[in-house]
């Protein structure tokens, strides 16, 4: 481990989501001074509860800070995230699967390992092609 007790940047608050009936397994660390995120975990939690089983899609927020988020989330064949705005700079990185990807500038179709960064205000729209799997990055950096 690094020693930064004289670092005062690195203090944070340790927070938590708390297990819920739609996500009994939902407790977790969101926010501390380091998260580590298990991803195939997160991914076979989204796929166990009922709102995928029910829906064309699920997503778990796994880190979130009042400057970026962090979100796991899930798309069947044929679902579709509807157009809206960006609201921070973000990134979409493609785990699993095939996404059509719209933004105000580009149309394409996302292969898995393939990652689009996207400007605060602009419009994007997802269509998965097939079941998807997808890490969302949301930062506020101005």
């Amino acid at each position: 481990m690094i020693d930064n007790t004289d670092d005062a940047n690195c203090k944070t608050e340790e927070k938590h989501n708390d297990a819920t009936l739609n996500r009994p397994a939902g407790d977790r660390v969101v926010d501390a001074p380091s998260v580590l995120v298990d991803l195939p975990r997160y991914i076979r939690q989204i796929k166990q509860e009922d709102a995928w089983t029910k829906n064309d899609r699920n997503s778990i927020t796994v880190f979130k800070t009042r400057d970026m988020a962090i979100v796991l989330g899930g798309l069947r064949a044929g679902a579709e995230m509807p157009a809206h705005k960006a609201e921070g700079i973000m990134s979409i990185q493609l785990i699993h699967g095939s996404l059509d990807l719209n933004t105000d500038e580009l149309s394409e179709t996302m292969k898995a390992g393939q990652i689009a960064a996207i400007h605060k205000g602009c419009n994007y729209r997802l269509i998965a092609q097939e079941e998807s799997i997808y890490l969302l990055t949301i930062c506020d950096v101005e």
